[in-house]
């Protein structure tokens, strides 16, 4: 996805993910999110959107932007609106090849940050709206995308853990027509994109629309029903190579 389609999508995400958090009281459990309740969730995404304001403020040689506590009960709907968008409005005002500190060393940019906002409003938006009874899938085109970052960036936020068998766990879209087969080495994951000949060779080939794999990935449930073709257990070791 281009920087200008990210972007548009932290402001869409956010709006969502706002109106689920004033949708009820914030007291309320997140069933994706063990132990939290929505005002944790809130809480949570309003330091994230902070932290990467500055970020970028830091970066550009910008003045941090004010970031107030987070307030209680049901002002923090409000207060989320506030630094999510001073956050998109931050964004928008910096290039995306603007070097940023990140902590993911090939790439330190702009762009990396609309990118890993992108990704984490989504799936908190999807977190939040389960609270309500209402979760609705992440866009087809993000959704993609951010199988993609979890692929290429996420998996390097932590080292393997020395368990990983060499079996294949291979990713089909049904709606976007893109696949991905992933090697769970004991050190390493390798990612090949499109790889119709490794499917036969892969342990578990799961199915189903872009939404559904970003959420089988990150351990959330899916909306709609996946396809699990061979050896379910494949998925549990993904889990434990894979937290973030």
């Amino acid at each position: 996805m281009d920087y200008d389609s990210l972007i548009a999508a932290v402001r869409k995400e956010s709006d969502a993910l706002v109106a689920a958090v004033a949708a009820g009281p914030v007291s309320a459990p997140v069933p994706t999110c063990d132990g939290w309740t929505v005002a944790d969730l809130a809480t949570h995404v309003g330091d994230f959107c902070g932290f990467w304001s500055h970020v970028l403020c830091e970066g550009s040689g910008r003045p941090n932007t004010p970031f107030p506590d987070p307030p209680s009960g049901d002002a923090l709907a409000g207060w989320i609106t506030v630094v999510s968008d001073t956050l998109a409005d931050l964004l928008a005002a910096t290039p995306a090849d603007t070097e940023v500190w990140t902590w993911f060393e090939p790439d330190r940019t702009a762009g990396f940050v609309a990118r890993r906002c992108a990704h984490e409003l989504a799936v908190h938006r999807y977190d939040a709206q389960s609270a309500r009874g209402s979760s609705e899938p992440i866009a087809a085109e993000l959704a993609v995308d951010g199988v993609n970052e979890i692929l290429d960036a996420l998996v390097t936020a932590r080292g393997r853990t020395g368990q990983g068998s060499g079996r294949i766990l291979a990713l089909r879209s049904s709606d976007a027509g893109v696949e991905w087969a992933v090697t769970l080495g004991p050190d390493h994951l390798k990612v090949q994109r499109d790889a119709d000949a490794l499917l036969e060779e892969s342990a578990l080939i799961v199915t189903g629309t872009a939404s559904d794999l970003e959420l089988t990935l990150y351990d959330r449930p899916t909306l709609s029903p996946v396809d699990i073709n061979g050896d379910a257990t494949v998925i549990d070791e993904w889990h434990r190579e894979f937290t973030f």
